[in-house]
């Protein structure tokens, strides 16, 4: 049960409302809270175990949580919080989020936190953060670290039992603009690492990890990626669209064998032989390039894996697939392609999208009556703008 208390003054009104809180509440919002500092003790005299504890649009600037506090979960959403202290040592509160604060630093005190699973701290003003201080948390699961202002990350050699459960890092949307990546090595469990929409330039060092499952680096400034001292071989996801990449980065197959996924649309792209190595990674089930500078779409044979190879919104004018396994589906709308030998590509290959083209061989053939053949047109002239197509690709299908 969820109970809502709007507006209490604590100062004024003492805690008599605390008191008449149903037996069976679980979830406790505090709106308008008028208070510009509260120590979560008050919730002291609330027998509930388990409680779960929102302060939201409230002018408080300042919070302490007391280690014998019942609270499992703490939320802070649009205050004035410039301070937060938790004391040693609380072994209750697994869930917290501080999110549209003042807060400038990550709380020292938040090594106090002995049960801590989720963290998020968003939409801040913090513009440093040292990771070691997370790494004696021993149940941290999932670090959030997105859309705050962050400039520079910091992490020393770690203890082999730091970061001992932290599977997913999230640092999306703050102002970095270089990343080591050899910093997180040490987080032995680390699966999920994104680092989307900062303004990177240069990723420097070799990650080498285990357990990386995806890896995000999209929407940044990247202009080159050097990956053949890289060892990341169970990584399924590597997301490098919208940046300024102009060659394709080296060794992908050799030190990501495993990649299901590889998003590098709305880059520079050029044409490459290096090219063919990627397009017959064994387990590459979706590839896509869309949006970048590409003339010939020429490929002896793709992997038997590949379910989707998005080439929209190049310049490509020749376009040939003669091996590939079944149920592959090709995208190349808003191209150059003039002609077309139907027999350059496979008869495994499901769909072909040629809209927008000179010629227009479009199929699908779960459509067409058996040995149906593919018939060419002239391509349509009065295209849709190509920043109004999207291209949605269901991301459900790689794990």
């Amino acid at each position: 049960m969820t109970c809502t208390i709007t507006k209490w003054t604590p100062s004024e009104e003492g805690t008599f409302v605390l008191s008449h809180i149903p037996n069976d509440t679980i979830y406790l919002r505090l709106v308008n809270l008028k208070a510009s500092s509260f120590n979560v003790e008050t919730f002291g005299q609330i027998k509930n175990v388990g409680l779960d504890v929102e302060i939201e649009r409230s002018s408080v600037q300042s919070v302490t949580m007391p280690s014998f506090s019942n609270l499992q979960r703490l939320e802070l959403d649009r205050t004035y919080l410039t301070d937060i202290t938790f004391e040693a040592v609380n072994r209750r509160l697994k869930y917290l989020t501080i999110t549209n604060s003042r807060l400038k630093n990550v709380p020292g005190t938040i090594v106090h936190l002995a049960a801590l699973e989720n963290l998020e701290i968003s939409k801040s003003p913090i513009e440093a953060v040292n990771l070691n201080l997370f790494s004696k948390l021993k149940n941290l699961v999932q670090l959030n670290l997105c859309n705050n202002q962050i400039l520079f990350l910091h992490v020393t050699e770690v203890a082999t039992d730091d970061f001992a459960k932290l599977s997913h890092l999230f640092l999306a949307g703050n102002h970095l603009s270089s990343i080591n990546s050899s910093s997180f090595n040490g987080m032995k469990a680390l699966e999920t690492l994104d680092l989307q929409r900062n303004l990177i330039k240069h990723v420097h060092g070799a990650p080498k990890s285990n357990s990386l499952k995806q890896l995000d680096l999209s929407k940044n400034h990247i202009e080159e990626l050097y990956c053949c001292d890289w060892n990341l071989p169970n990584l399924n996801q590597l997301l490098l669209g919208s940046n300024e990449l102009t060659w394709i980065p080296s060794c992908l197959p050799t030190t990501m064998p495993k990649l299901l996924y590889l998003g590098l649309a709305s880059n520079a792209l050029k044409d490459d032989d290096i090219w063919q190595d990627v397009v017959t990674m064994e387990y590459l089930t979706q590839l896509d390039i869309s949006s970048n500078h590409l003339k010939r779409a020429v490929y002896q044979s793709v992997s038997l894996a590949l379910s989707m190879l998005d080439l929209q919104k190049n310049d490509i004018e020749v376009l040939s697939v003669p091996i590939a396994g079944k149920q592959l589906r090709i995208v190349a709308s808003y191209n150059l392609i003039k002609s077309l030998d139907i027999k350059s590509l496979s008869p495994n290959i499901s769909s072909l999208d040629m809209f927008c083209n000179p010629l227009d061989c479009s199929f699908n053939r779960e459509r067409m009556w058996i040995d149906e053949e593919v018939v060419c047109v002239e391509g349509k002239k009065n295209c849709v703008p190509l920043q109004n197509i999207t291209l949605h690709i269901d991301h459900s299908s790689v794990p």
